[in-house]
């Protein structure tokens, strides 16, 4: 089995243990779930809306939040998140990039 089935394997089962079995397979709700578990005592992370892989832009980890102003965004704290999560749950192909997205998706700047 490659390492990258090995991951989504794993997020799938934190998905489900955080969040209950619907038989249907979301990569971006698993991730979200996953993200939020790992990081569930993290003062920002009720603000995470969403979690997904994207080649658009090299390898990166999209992380968008609810936050208004781009100047309320802990950006350093969930960009370092990021890219822990990534390491620690081997996703992609390896992420070059972790970008955080407002909820009018304008991208606030990340490492």
């Amino acid at each position: 089995m490659s390492p990258k089935a090995i991951a989504v394997a794993g997020l799938s089962a934190i998905a489900l243990a955080a969040g209950g079995c619907s038989g249907d397979s979301d990569p971006e709700a698993e991730f979200s779930a996953a993200f939020k578990k790992d990081f569930s005592t993290a003062p920002w992370i009720h603000h995470i809306t969403g979690v997904k892989v994207s080649s658009e832009h090299s390898n990166s980890l999209e992380v968008t939040t609810d936050f208004d102003e781009v100047s309320d965004t802990p950006t350093g704290a969930i960009c370092r998140a990021g890219f822990r999560f990534a390491d620690d749950h081997e996703v992609g192909d390896g992420i070059e990039v972790v970008r955080v997205m407002g909820p009018d998706g304008e991208e606030g700047g990340c490492a």
